[in-house]
């Protein structure tokens, strides 16, 4: 089930990134040869947003988000269990809180129109309490999968760079 779930996400995030492509395309093709196409930029911007929290899960999916890990590496395993275990409770506290607070944000915001493209701002507010927990599911799987330690470490086909 997962490798379906995750492979329909990774489709969707190309998606909708090609869309924000197509629709910046268009958008400034029409305006260049003197017929706008209204709601182009705000269309751009909820698929540009769409894409960002579907790439943010896939991100953290895979163990590429960002991390300085060079003390936390140089403890005895132990306080490395305690330090990524803190650093995951804060983390899932955090997206939960998205959650919690996204979705009523969301719908407050589901009457608002957004400019001129006539589509409900709820779209776009819905992208957070939404991106938040897929994360979610994402950091649980991760934890189930490799551990407390290791929850946290890239998968082997990410390449890490120092700054």
């Amino acid at each position: 089930m997962w490798y379906w779930y995750d492979r329909l996400e990774a489709w969707l995030a190309a998606a909708l990134l090609g869309g924000t492509s197509l629709t910046l395309l268009v958008s400034s093709t029409a305006r260049a040869i003197g017929q706008p196409f209204a709601g182009g930029a705000e269309l751009a911007q909820l698929l540009f947003i769409w894409t960002a929290v579907l790439g943010a899960d896939i991100t953290l999916r895979r163990g590429g988000q960002v991390r300085i890990d060079a003390l936390a590496v140089r403890l005895p395993l132990t306080l490395q269990r305690m330090v990524t275990g803190l650093c995951l409770v804060l983390m899932l506290g955090f997206l939960v809180l998205l959650v919690w607070h996204g979705f009523p944000l969301a719908l407050s915001n589901w009457q608002r129109p957004m400019g001129v493209a006539g589509l409900s701002y709820g779209y776009i507010t819905l992208a957070l309490p939404v991106g938040a927990a897929m994360m979610i599911v994402s950091l649980m799987r991760r934890i189930v999968t490799k551990g407390i330690v290791t929850s946290l470490m890239p998968d082997d086909d990410i390449v890490e760079e120092t700054l």
